[in-house]
Formats: structure tokens, sequence, C-alpha cells
């Protein structure tokens, strides 16, 4: 068995470890009455017709929930398995993204499992099962990385069409995607192949929302000037930008040399991150950040090549991997979901603090060391 094949069967077990960790929701309890499941809930028992009598923009999000009402099975089942695909799938998508960027074999896994330990990228995403179009539409669109790079336009074309019925996370790609086409100065014809892709993606967006007329629910407009505050609330941006992302948060604003250096070779990455953060400011929940996920994380995977590796064996520390796993399974815990809660907010606001400094002075420290041997 190659190390690759060995790496996802890692991950297929490390997955339902982590859907086991994260505890499932208490969907019937009155106090999660206004949470988007029961807006899904609803049109998988409608299933196989629409049910329009749904807020917009979920009751354009029909694939899931119309396919889970399809299945041989309770609805909640039907979407605990969707889930449960989903999240490995994701696992799998994730770390063949960090493969197709370079990143060593070993330290994608290692990257992967502390993805998979991140409370509100993948824990939540287990917890609530019902959120399988956030699972999916997550999954599709790092796919189309992978993609694009491959020129699969084909199989583009079918992933970002099918995406846009899951959710429409996935027509942020498509700046990027022109980003990456002329940043590695493709061809008319792969440009024009993109095109159409895009030009269909937009066009199922726009005719489902033709098809499914409803005036229930904010305009785009209107969900999006809400939520600038966000521009203005300190606090709120930290929760934003650096929280999300344990146990690694602060490492971009430390390290903002390198993050100039990683999108000044992956231009087409800034444009996309760029577009995730204009675009996180539809709502207030730190999940908005989840399509930034692996960008951030191989920005990390970069760091940890050039401070923690070697040369010239190339070889990782091992109590450094131990320590960084063991730290993504300690800051997975959380007072809102999972097997075993924290007590309360502020367990969890103090457990986020202390895991968080501590990896940002082994990295600021390794960065000094390194700085120290180089000038001697």
């Amino acid at each position: 068995m190659t190390s690759k094949k060995k790496h996802i069967l890692i991950l297929l077990l490390l997955t339902i470890f982590s859907i086991f960790l994260s505890g499932s929701i208490d969907y019937k309890n009155s106090s999660y009455s206004n949470m988007d499941m029961n807006k899904y809930i609803s049109m998988a028992e409608a299933s196989p017709g629409i049910e329009t009598n749904i807020i917009r923009p979920f009751v354009y999000r029909i694939a899931v929930p119309w396919l889970a009402g399809l299945l041989p099975f309770s609805i909640a089942v039907s979407f605990l398995i969707l889930n449960s695909v989903s999240l490995f799938l994701l696992s799998i998508v994730f770390y063949l993204f960090l493969l197709e960027y370079k990143t060593d074999e070993k330290l994608a896994l290692v990257i992967t499992i502390i993805f998979q330990f991140n409370r509100y990228f993948f824990q939540f995403l287990g917890w609530n099962y019902f959120q399988v179009s956030d699972t999916l539409s997550l999954t599709l669109l790092f796919y189309s990385f992978i993609l694009l790079r491959h020129r699969s336009f084909v199989q583009l074309f079918f992933v970002m069409v099918f995406g846009v019925l899951v959710k429409e996370y996935i027509l942020i790609f498509i700046p990027a995607g022109f980003a990456l086409l002329f940043e590695r100065k493709l061809i008319k014809k792969e440009l024009l192949s993109f095109s159409v892709v895009s030009f269909v993606s937009v066009l199922t967006f726009w005719g489902i929302r033709k098809l499914i007329p409803t005036e229930a629910g904010e305009s785009l407009f209107i969900q999006y000037t809400t939520q600038l505050i966000y521009y203005s609330e300190p606090i709120l941006l930290i929760k934003r930008f650096i929280i999300p992302s344990l146990p690694f948060g602060l490492l971009p604003l430390l390290f903002y040399k390198d993050l100039f250096y990683f999108f000044e070779k992956n231009k087409h990455l800034f444009i996309y991150s760029l577009t995730v953060v204009i675009l996180s400011f539809f709502g207030e929940s730190e999940r908005l950040m989840a399509p930034l996920a692996p960008i951030y994380f191989l920005f990390i995977a970069e760091l940890i090549t050039k401070y923690f590796i070697t040369e010239p064996e190339k070889t990782f520390k091992n109590n450094l991997i131990i320590s960084l796993i063991i730290i993504a399974f300690l800051t997975s815990f959380y007072h809102l979901w999972g097997v075993l809660k924290l007590p309360n907010e502020y367990y969890s606001m103090i457990s986020t603090f202390v895991f968080t400094i501590a990896v940002t002075l082994v990295f600021l420290s390794k960065r000094i060391a390194n700085n120290s041997a180089m000038r001697d």
C-alpha cells in the first residue's frame, strides 16, 4: 500500500473519530428552532417535490435536502449518512489540495488531521449533521482548484453546476479561477472553456431563483449591508479572523512577510482569499471563514516547512508533530457542542487564548533561533 493510500485510510478513521467527538445536535430541542437545519428538514420532507415556503437563500439550496428525502431512511438518518460521507470526502479533498500545492505527504496528513479537529470548520459540521449543504459545498469548492489546475474542464463543469444547486459557495471560485489561468499564462482555449463553465454556473444561480420565486427572507444586499458592523468592532474582527483558525490564529499577522511572499507566488490564492473575506460579511458566524481553511492551513504548512524541517535531510521533528496534533485535539473541545463539553464560554475562551499563545510562541522562538543561526 502506498503512503498516500495509508494516509487516506488514516483520515477515514479519524473522520469517524472526529464525528464521534463532535457529538450530535438535539434537533428537536426548541432552543434550536431558528437554526438553518429546520429549513433543510422541511425541504427534505417535501422531496421529491420542492418546498417553496422557505426563506431565501435556503430555498434555492435544493440538491442535498432533495436527495435526503429520497433515501429510504428517516430524514435525520439520511442527513447523518450524507454528512458523514461528505466529511470524509472533505478530508480527502483537503489533503489532496495540500499535495497539489507541493506540501510534503506526511505534513499534508498532519495538517489535515489538525483541520479535522478544528471546532468551527469541521466539528461543527459533524455536530449539526443537517448542514450537509455546507460540508458538500466546501468539498466541491476545494476540489475545483484541483480540477482547474489539471485542466479537467468537463469535470469542473459538472462540479460547479451541481455546486450551485448545493449552495452558492461555489461561485466564489470564479475570480480565483480566472486569476489562476492568467497566472499560469494558459492559452485562449482554456480561458474560453473556463468562461463557459463560469457562465453556465452563474446562469444556474440566476435560473434557480427565477424558477423558485419567493419574497420571504432578506435580499443579498440587505444581508450584506447589515453585517458591515464587523468592520468597526475589533472584538468581532478577532472572532472572525483569528479565533476560527485555532491554534494558529496569530501567525499570519506575526509572519506577515512570509504571508506576502506566499501570496506573491500564488496570486490566485490572494484573489480567492480576498473574495472570501469580503463575502464573509454576509453573516455573523465564524464558520463563514471555512472556505478560507485550505489556503490558511497551506500557509501554515509552508511556515512549518521553512522553520521546522531540518536541512539537508528534510526530516520533521516528531515532537513538534505530536505536540501540534495534541493541541489541535484539545482545542476541539467547546462549550456548545461535543461529546464532552467545556463547562461554559469562559473555559472555551481560556482554552483558545492559552493554546493560541503557546503555538505562537513556539513559532516565534523558532524564527528567532533560525535568524540567530544565520547571523552566526
